[in-house]
């Protein structure tokens, strides 16, 4: 349990304009020790409470910080509860939950990050009043954040965060000097910091770069690829295809022993556009191919244990935990993909008996 004895004292302190030198001569005690306290860096003795307490009117429990303790203990099954929430799709349920806590707790940035995170990432229409209003207050939370909290953590998701916020109202102006703000990739902590730590510690955090920088290459192909057409209209389907056939490439590259985990989800994902470009292109062979290789990557999604280390020499000494993962969705991955086979983009497979098993592998 952590103790806010040094911090009290120190407000306690100053609120009656005392120096560390006189609170050490009322307490009989040396200065260093009271500047010790202070620092964190021991605690008086358990005899010394009481005589302390009272030099400064206030009860034991408020010189330890006992509401303070209480507060950090709420706080800890919130975010508990948040996390186990987030893994299972329930997110209007954090939502409520996060709405109630910032009310007891208004200035806890880490809640009211997670607040506007949850609200913009819950599963509503895109061109609802409600998508609006949720972005519109997770902007409201993002600036307030921005501008009075001191951690560089929760500042730099949200300075991020904020530019999603604003390009989800259609204001891209300022989701671009939002930008502008973030330090380029090359200047990340992460990046950096593999220049300066060394053994085990080096590997793991290398290992997690190699993470995200795959999903960043998945990101980007994706993005490259254009799936609908809108940007870069000269490619053919053939290429947009062979453009998604590249990002699987890297995934096949860095978990070369198949234990994909909960990166399988990008997997379906380009197997199943692969296979709605396939239809545009002709090729209904691949079509299908696809689709069914789409369908198994969400099967295989949903019997993950809750734990699987990864084997892959790239990610090796890392861990896979459904804990800590998140969806906007209560259903299985295989429940979801069956919903997606519904879009009328599938409708000139939709009668082959091969997509018709699919249908029914995932209806099992």
């Amino acid at each position: 349990m952590t103790l806010y004895i040094g911090e009290n004292l120190k407000k306690q302190r100053k609120l009656r304009e005392l120096t560390q030198e006189q609170l050490a001569d009322i307490l009989g005690v040396s200065f260093q020790s009271v500047s010790k306290w202070e620092r964190g860096e021991g605690y008086p003795d358990i005899e010394m409470l009481p005589t302390i307490a009272n030099c400064f009117g206030i009860t034991v429990d408020e010189l330890i910080g006992m509401n303070e303790v209480r507060d950090a203990a709420d706080v800890k099954n919130i975010l508990d509860k948040e996390k186990d929430n987030r893994s299972k799709g329930l997110i209007e349920e954090n939502i409520k939950l996060l709405a109630e806590a910032v009310k007891v707790h208004p200035n806890n940035y880490k809640l009211l990050s997670l607040y506007a995170l949850n609200l913009t990432f819950v599963a509503i229409d895109n061109k609802s009043e409600e998508y609006r209003q949720n972005n519109r207050k997770a902007v409201e939370i993002a600036e307030r954040i921005l501008a009075e909290c001191t951690d560089p953590e929760i500042r730099n998701i949200m300075q991020g965060e904020l530019c999603n916020y604003y390009q989800n109202l259609g204001e891209a102006s300022k989701a671009l000097e939002a930008a502008h703000k973030l330090p380029p990739m090359w200047q990340g902590s992460e990046l950096i910091k593999m220049n300066i730590l060394k053994g085990e510690d080096l590997v793991r955090l290398t290992q997690n770069n190699i993470f995200q920088l795959t999903n960043i290459m998945f990101l980007c192909l994706r993005t490259m690829a254009d799936i609908n057409a809108q940007n870069n209209p000269e490619l053919t389907w053939e290429q947009r295809i062979e453009i998604l056939r590249k990002a699987i490439a890297i995934y096949d590259i860095v978990f070369d022993k198949g234990d994909y985990n909960v990166y399988a989800y990008d997997l379906s994902f380009l197997h199943r556009e692969i296979s709605a470009m396939a239809i545009k292109a002709g090729d209904f062979g691949l079509a299908l191919d696809s689709i069914e290789k789409a369908a198994e990557y969400a099967k295989y999604i949903d019997l993950l244990p809750e734990k699987k280390p990864y084997v892959s020499l790239l990610v090796n000494k890392l861990e896979y935990k459904a804990a800590n993962t998140g969806k906007n969705f209560t259903n299985t991955f295989s429940e979801e993909f069956l919903m997606k086979m519904s879009d009328s983009r599938y409708d000139k497979i939709r009668d082959d008996p091969r997509f018709k098993a699919v249908e029914s592998s995932l209806q099992k």
